[in-house]
């Protein structure tokens, strides 16, 4: 089978989640045997690994447009050339006209559900950018969502809830959406190349003696929730870290938010999957307090290193988390939940140690890159037998 993966989001630049499941997927197809070319943003192409890169404007609301008329236009050469069986693109992209071949998109969220919470509740919007965004990007993203919907054989979703989501905002055929949930390459996760102590030197931490956020800085990622609950539980544990890694257009808020604490720290973006495995390994716990969520990543990340994780009851977060067994659950926006279930956490090492070594069994048996990998399979499998 001759496949061609469009995504714009792919290493070395990983902007989030999009971009792991990128990378996930196309090595887990490449080690079934599929003939695998990829189109994504850069300047320097790889043919012998059949990696093609297309220059791309980096204007913020309207780069993803300017990828994808780029893309587009060499996936047509190329087709030409392969002959290509299946299309697949890694999130929704305005298509003109449909590829004449059985094409695939996967959904990681829905625009129009972000603008939905953004309009409930006015506070999420905490920047001039995030206002800009519910302006300008949320809506074009919108129409991006409907227009791929439409143009798009099969839909795959990582979690249930935002398969019902796309259906009934998209208004598509429910036999064209189907669920996959995102996978985790537990062998990454168990090597690390890096000196564990050096890296926690680097950022002045200790292990066990640090919470850790990871993700992009949003406000939908409820960070500022996160910053709110540590304040209160810094009142008894005094040594205790917030490590906040990650970039986005809310940082600046937020470490406006933090004024006065030394003990949080931010990290920015880190690149290097062994020094994220590092910050996992060694905290005490992950936290996630998103409003809103497809199948995050991180969380898979986190219970792939042995860690309990306590987060909001949002999107597919509850099909990762068994509350009160690998981590714990609480409404989005709630600073009191969060810290109430951090605060057990911290009481227990033991019971941090037990939630994480049930978190680790659960993901193996449910989330491992195989059973994704072949279930995308399937879904290319069942369109060659209808074309």
């Amino acid at each position: 089978m001759r496949v061609c993966f469009i995504t714009f989001d792919y290493p070395p630049k990983i902007i989030g989640g999009t971009g792991t499941y990128a990378e996930t997927l196309v090595k887990g197809l490449k080690s079934k045997g599929i003939d695998l070319f990829l189109i994504t943003r850069g300047f320097q192409s790889d043919i012998g690994q059949r990696t093609y890169r297309v220059p791309s404007s980096n204007s913020r609301y309207w780069r993803r447009l300017f990828f994808i008329k780029s893309a587009l236009r060499l996936f047509d050469k190329l087709n030409k050339l392969w002959k290509f069986d299946v299309v697949h693109f890694n999130e929704p992209h305005i298509m003109l006209k449909k590829p004449k071949i059985p094409t695939v998109c996967t959904f990681h969220s829905t625009q129009v559900n972000e603008i939905k919470l953004k309009l409930a509740d006015i506070n999420t919007l905490k920047t001039v950018r995030d206002i800009e965004d519910l302006v300008l990007k949320s809506p074009v993203g919108s129409v991006f969502d409907v227009f791929t919907a439409h143009a798009a054989d099969k839909i795959i979703c990582p979690s249930p809830n935002l398969a019902e989501l796309v259906k009934s905002y998209c208004l598509v055929d429910e036999r064209k959406v189907c669920c996959i949930p995102n996978g985790v390459d537990f062998e990454a996760f168990d090597k690390i190349d890096d000196d564990p102590a050096s890296i926690l030197r680097k950022y002045d931490l200790k292990k066990d003696n640090y919470l850790l956020f990871m993700g992009r800085l949003s406000s939908l990622k409820g960070v500022q929730y996160l910053i709110d609950a540590f304040k209160v539980i810094k009142k008894d544990y005094i040594n205790m870290k917030l490590v906040i890694v990650g970039t986005g257009d809310l940082e600046g808020y937020l470490k406006n938010l933090s004024q006065g604490i030394a003990s949080i720290v931010f990290t920015g973006h880190i690149d290097s999957l062994n020094v994220r495995t590092i910050l996992y390994r060694n905290c005490a716990s992950v936290v996630v307090p998103s409003i809103y969520e497809g199948l995050p990543t991180v969380v898979l990340e986190a219970m792939a290193c042995g860690k309990a994780v306590v987060a909001s009851g949002v999107g597919g977060i509850p099909l990762l988390i068994r509350h009160g067994q690998n981590g714990f659950l609480t409404k989005p926006g709630d600073s009191e939940g969060l810290e109430k279930f951090i605060r057990v956490l911290l009481e227990n090492a033991n019971l941090r140690e037990n939630m994480g070594a049930f978190g680790r069994k659960f993901i193996e048996e449910k989330f491992s890159v195989d059973r994704m990998v072949c279930d995308t399979l399937k879904v290319y499998d069942s369109l060659l037998q209808l074309s």
